[in-house]
């Protein structure tokens, strides 16, 4: 059977609201986008109706390829620049040949008048990108995983499902490790007499005295997230938290479901100094990541206590870090973890950005779409 012309659409922010309200869209046996992110783009404040926020190649009505792209705003030379951050990038394998990722690509370019940027992306996205002689890479954040938990079951399950039988001898071995963990962090607490030295406030939505502190605290930031900013990431995240996938999930090809998944602040206060930092964290099954973070560097060490404190709290397994500040800090404080490990995440910014004074802009862990992952 002859195969019809390939169509490509675009999607503007406005569109997706219409998208909301139709049933065919959600009809195509591959999904776009998924209804929880077309509703986080729609309320994002830093989008306007008219931007496009995703591209479909359809061939004979099926969803052959898409592109989404999120609007945001990049800060330097006293002026605010517009960028659209590329994200959930997908091909059918069927057509990875025929140029379809590439096309897409062009498509998004000229969509955002060459103003485009990548966070992080596949081995595949990566490739295309490098071919494309498109864009520029910037200085990658280096960060460290810290190991709190083994978690034996999970992680040898993963690579060896075939050990399921011994299963039950897997369990009882995390529960003594386990065990091991919180003497260790019970000893450190009373070593370092953080709950005397540190008390902190939690916030779902970020308020007036927040607001203000992140203010003081952003000038150098890229993107510089604010109020809006963070409280629209809180609100209306792109993973669901639910006990399994449902049929949506299946038919899309990037996250949507995490057994548990949520977004906290936590502000940080010393005794003597009022608040001296902010931290933006997303928990994401046995993973805390410190999304944003606020706070003048004579105060880091205070900081990484805090946040080592709150994932020790929380029972997740891995700390992931991407502030250099946290992440020196981190040796100074010879808390209870089993390993670390250094990892990175790259972005990418296309040429009509490569004359702009980038060096001296921070990025924070959550820029580009990394918050919602």
């Amino acid at each position: 059977k002859k195969q019809g012309a390939m169509e490509i659409k675009t999607f503007t922010v406005a569109d997706l609201g219409l998208a909301l309200l139709s049933e065919d869209f959600w009809l195509t046996k591959t999904l776009p986008i998924t209804k929880q992110r077309a509703l986080s783009i729609c309320h994002n404040p830093r989008a306007e109706k008219d931007d496009p926020a995703l591209l479909v190649a359809y061939q004979d009505n099926q969803v052959v390829g898409y592109l989404g792209i999120l609007p945001d705003k990049l800060f330097f030379n006293n002026a605010d620049h517009k960028v659209g951050w590329l994200t959930g990038w997908w091909v059918d394998p069927c057509l990875a040949t025929k140029g379809v990722g590439a096309i897409l690509l062009y498509k998004a370019l000229n969509a955002y008048r060459d103003r485009v940027g990548v966070s992080g992306g596949s081995k595949e996205a990566r490739n295309v990108l490098h071919a494309s002689q498109k864009f520029v890479t910037l200085e990658p954040l280096k960060g460290l995983d810290i190991r709190f938990r083994f978690n034996a079951t999970s992680a040898i399950l993963r690579k060896f499902p075939w050990m399921k039988l011994f299963r039950v001898g897997f369990k009882i071995a995390d529960v003594m490790l386990d065990e091991i963990v919180n003497l260790r962090s019970f000893f450190w607490e009373r070593r370092t007499h953080i709950r005397q030295r540190l008390t902190f406030e939690y916030i779902s939505s970020i308020d007036a005295e927040t607001g203000r502190f992140i203010e003081r605290h952003r000038q150098h930031d890229l993107t510089r997230k604010g109020k809006a900013d963070l409280d629209w990431i809180m609100t209306y995240p792109w993973i669901v938290s639910a006990p399994q996938k449902e049929s949506a999930s299946r038919r899309y090809y990037f996250s949507s479901i995490s057994a548990r998944f949520f977004y906290l602040g936590v502000k940080v206060f010393e005794q003597n100094n009022g608040m001296v930092g902010f931290l933006m964290l997303s928990v994401r099954n046995d993973r805390m990541r410190v999304v944003y973070s606020h706070f003048e560097n004579r105060h880091a060490p205070s900081i990484a206590a805090a946040a080592v404190y709150q994932a020790l709290a929380m029972d997740v397994s891995t700390l992931s870090l991407y502030d250099e500040r946290l992440v020196k800090s981190v040796a100074g404080l010879r808390c209870p973890f089993w390993s670390t490990q250094s990892v990175s995440r790259g972005f990418f910014l296309s040429k009509a950005f490569a004359g702009s004074p980038l060096a001296d802009c921070r990025l924070h862990g959550g820029d580009g779409d990394f918050a919602f992952y």
